[in-house]
């Protein structure tokens, strides 16, 4: 559609607004995050897991949960799965309140696997850092493993992990998968996005930083660390990245075991996964108020760089989409009037972005078909949601009082 001459300057001018933002601020971000991905593909193919000590640490894991009757018979056979030994294992189920059969589930699988307690929470209802501070109390392991009340760990995994600590990695991260990725199209889009974060955001800056960030499960912790740290911060939303800014400016790494796999359940609705994913944009506001200052205290520009882009990649994520829909706005309505920059602004952003997600698919061995066909639709349809959790984050953030917020569950 081409408009009238009156219009046409005006456009333009938003046009060149729209180059000098792709120029300065998307084009170099999106080149970097190719390289992650190039990076982490590297990583994972050269990966190859340490042998297992023989003198393992003891371990407790926590398990926060609040009304997870749903799924925690599930999480806690597979920790009783665990090839971990039992003398040196202790699995704490943390129950904050639940009002459901968790407790009463928990207790019938606690019965048959005495390593398997479950502690009531006392004083709770104030978030999951909580929780966890509060099992770390009672923890007597010298390593503290976390998962969430979803998870189901393979067998090897928690093994894996704590093969990886040492002096100077003393957190380790594995492998978070989607165990109900083909459920709808809501899991198909969750489940690539993760398999993307993980290959780029964990992988990648293992290859490149040798650290990676610790997610919300499936990680494991030096005690004595934690503890050094003062616990988890109980008025962060996004308790996990907010420790992982903490681990690394102390000058350790977090180690990442891309064979170190547990599945969880992630949201079958939009109305879930949006109040899912503000929630996580304002614990990202919140590290960003709470941390700024301290950057200096991260050694190496290169790294200092990759975790601001990642304390704001829910924003940086938003911009690039509303400068590629402003740029296609503006050519559809000024067509035959602009340059071929406002093409290519368009090419780059969408065959980057699909280049990353199918490094991820092919990375993740998916080969569903599906998940393949509905990849170069994600940008258009999940992508452009990020502009709304951005606002809602930011909204979400100017909150003082910080609650549990439980993802609810369904049957897998």
């Amino acid at each position: 559609m081409q408009v009238s001459g009156w219009l046409v300057e005006p456009l333009l001018g938003i046009l060149e607004i729209v180059w000098v933002l792709t120029v300065i601020v998307i084009y170099p971000i999106f080149t970097y995050y190719i390289v992650l991905t190039l990076e982490g593909l590297r990583y994972n193919s050269k990966f190859n897991p340490p042998d297992v000590p023989k003198d393992l640490p003891s371990v407790t894991v926590l398990i926060p949960a609040r009304n997870e009757g749903v799924v925690i018979r599930d999480t806690l056979l597979a920790m009783a799965n665990l090839d971990y030994p039992r003398d040196k294992l202790e699995v704490l189920l943390l129950d904050d309140g639940s009002t459901d059969e968790t407790v009463r589930i928990a207790e019938e699988v606690a019965r048959e696997h005495p390593f398997i307690r479950v502690i009531r929470v006392e004083g709770g209802g104030r978030g999951k850092s909580y929780v966890l501070n509060y099992g770390l109390k009672l923890a007597r392991g010298e390593v503290i493993a976390v998962y969430d009340a979803d998870n189901r760990p393979e067998p090897g995994a928690l093994k894996g992990l704590v093969a990886m600590l040492s002096d100077e990695t003393p957190a380790v991260t594995g492998k978070v998968r989607t165990i109900n990725w083909n459920r709808n199209v809501l899991t198909r889009f969750i489940c690539m996005e993760y398999l993307y974060f993980q290959l780029a955001g964990q992988s990648g800056k293992s290859k490149l930083y040798k650290t990676a960030i610790l997610p919300g499960t499936n990680f494991v912790i030096r005690r004595d660390l934690l503890e050094e740290l003062g616990g988890w911060d109980e008025n962060a939303l996004a308790e996990d990245l907010e420790l992982s800014f903490r681990v690394i400016a102390l000058g350790k790494r977090i180690a990442y075991n891309p064979l170190a796999v547990t599945w969880e359940q992630e949201p079958e609705s939009w109305r879930v996964w949006f109040r899912q994913r503000t929630r996580w944009a304002a614990g990202n506001v919140y590290t960003v108020r709470e941390h700024v200052k301290r950057f200096r205290e991260i050694k190496g520009w290169g790294l200092r760089f990759d975790l601001l882009l990642t304390l704001m990649v829910y924003y940086l994520l938003a911009i690039a989409v509303i400068v590629a829909d402003v740029a296609f706005v503006a050519l559809m309505m000024a067509s035959g009037n602009v340059t071929w920059f406002t093409g290519l602004i368009l090419s780059f952003v969408y065959l980057s972005f699909l280049l990353e997600i199918f490094a991820g698919l092919y990375d993740g061995k998916i080969r569903s078909i599906g998940c393949w066909l509905l990849a170069p639709l994600m940008y258009y349809t999940y992508s452009q949601m990020w502009i709304l959790i951005s606002l809602a984050g930011l909204w979400e953030a100017r909150k003082a009082k910080k609650v549990w917020y439980k993802t609810p569950r369904t049957a897998v």
